[in-house]
């Protein structure tokens, strides 16, 4: 049953309409005009209103405006005679979802409220499903204060703030870091926070997809394009037409699908395998890497010119070992959820597994948190020790009980120690902290990457920690 307002300065016709609707199982209510429609309505809430155009005092038009902004989810329907037909138009344009044509059928006024509230109820479903999204995957579920964290949720939120004009495709954003950094929670984000959120988020996995499938699940292709093309089959950039399509692992393509994707960017095309005409695609492309763009570029993996098209946006997410007091953050928000999974009384760390957390270098990153964790819950009592979470130290170097600067020992008392091999060894450190990474662990030690391969190559290393002179250690 909806409630549904009659905005008529004609008597008869405004009640007739009135009881007419209250036949087919609606509450209706008729007005004579619209500022007693308008006080009716400050208390009280309508699915839909039948609004004359021509009303005395405040005009039909005037009416629509203000429920437009007083009362949006309210669905309108103006009522014109012949000669005002564009009246009407003017009014569909500035926000009416139909309009009748006086002398009106009751039959089809039935009509016209059955379709419109149908489709406002559709519509508020969207709109719940797309707020229950946003909530589900908006960027208040990204747990981190770290600076990196907290600049890539700077930048998130410029974006969703973005006027992008009707037609026009938002920037292209490029997210790297290591596996298990969150990489596909903030393309979530991205997405839900975003002005495409009210369609689809297409997440396609490059290195999950077959070598010789990849193309066709991209671009699709037309039946008979291929042996085993029974059917035509529309690819993901296609799918995600509107909306946003997130391309994780994009380093996987092969240079030639590489290629392909560059020209669906620049063009905003495809041409499914087969196809003798191209596809006009309007996507918002987010891709991922877990890998160095900068150095795949430099070793001839990546395409520059699509490393440039993609980096319009482009932020890195920091591990897990270098987030700071992140690890206890998340470290709670997983026992919290995982307790409320298993239906478990609340869970505590112990202070020593608050420890050992920060110590562990996490090659995994938060994903690997999060498993370790539920493996904890269901095996630890009300208190979470140690010895029920990963003790290694970080890549093996002297960190200390409270996650401090590691040191390197250097005795003296051998006799002395040649400052380059306290380098070559600082140098090794920190290639394997970034697991050979060069641009990392140039950051990591305040030099140019080109300084840094100096270094490499002088100390006979080539960029492969354990090759190089050691330093005198304890």
């Amino acid at each position: 049953m909806a409630t549904i307002l009659v905005v008529e300065d004609e008597k008869l016709l405004g009640k007739t309409l009135a009881e007419s609707l209250r036949d087919d199982g609606h509450r209706s209510h008729w007005f004579p005009s619209a500022e007693e429609a308008l006080a009716w309505l400050s208390t009280r809430q309508a699915d839909l209103a039948l609004v004359d155009c021509r009303l005395p005092g405040m005009g039909g038009l005037d009416l629509l405006d203000e429920l437009a902004k007083s009362h949006p989810d309210t669905a309108i329907v103006m009522m014109t005679a012949h000669a005002d037909v564009p009246t009407a138009v003017r009014a569909m344009k500035a926000g009416a979802c139909d309009f009748l044509i006086k002398p009106v059928d009751l039959d089809a006024v039935s009509m016209v409220a059955k379709k419109n509230l149908s489709q406002r109820r559709i519509a508020q479903r969207l709109k719940h499903e797309q707020k229950a999204q946003s909530q589900r995957f908006g960027l208040h579920k990204v747990i981190g204060q770290c600076p990196g964290i907290e600049k890539a949720k700077a930048l998130v939120r410029r974006l969703s703030a973005l006027n992008v004009p009707a037609g026009a495709r938002p920037p292209n954003v490029l997210i790297t870091g290591e596996t298990g950094t969150g990489k596909d929670v903030f393309a979530q984000a991205i997405h839900y926070e975003g002005p495409r959120r009210a369609a689809s988020l297409v997440h396609v996995n490059a290195a999950a997809l077959p070598e010789k499938l990849i193309e066709s699940e991209l671009f699709g292709h037309v039946k008979g394009a291929f042996t085993g093309a029974s059917v035509s089959k529309r690819g993901l950039f296609e799918v995600a037409d509107g909306g946003t399509l997130f391309l994780d692992e994009i380093g996987a393509l092969k240079l030639e699908l590489q290629a392909k994707v560059l020209t669906a960017i620049e063009t905003g095309c495809i041409r499914p395998i087969g196809a003798d005409e191209e596809t006009s695609v309007n996507v918002q492309l987010v891709a991922a890497m877990n890998q160095d763009p900068a150095e795949w570029v430099r070793q001839g993996k990546f395409r520059e010119d699509l490393y440039h098209r993609l980096r319009v946006v482009h932020f890195s997410l920091p591990p897990l070992r270098e987030r700071g007091d992140d690890v206890a953050m998340l470290a709670d928000h997983f026992l919290e959820s995982a307790c409320r999974k298993f239906q478990m009384d609340k869970k505590k760390f112990s202070k020593p597994a608050l420890k050992a957390m920060r110590r562990h270098d996490w090659p995994g990153n938060v994903r690997e948190l999060s498993h370790c964790i539920e493996s904890a819950v269901l095996l630890a009592g009300e208190v979470i020790d140690a010895e029920f979470l990963p003790t290694r130290r970080k890549h093996g170097l002297n960190t200390d009980m409270d996650g401090s600067v590691p040191t390197i020992p250097v005795n003296f008392s051998r006799g002395p120690v040649p400052l380059e091999n306290v380098e070559c060894e600082l140098i090794k450190m920190a290639m394997q902290e970034t697991r050979q990474n060069i641009s990392r662990a140039a950051k990591l030690l305040s030099i140019s990457r080109d300084a840094l391969r100096y270094r490499l190559e002088k100390f006979g290393m080539n960029g492969v920690a354990g090759n190089g002179r050691k330093a005198g250690t304890a």
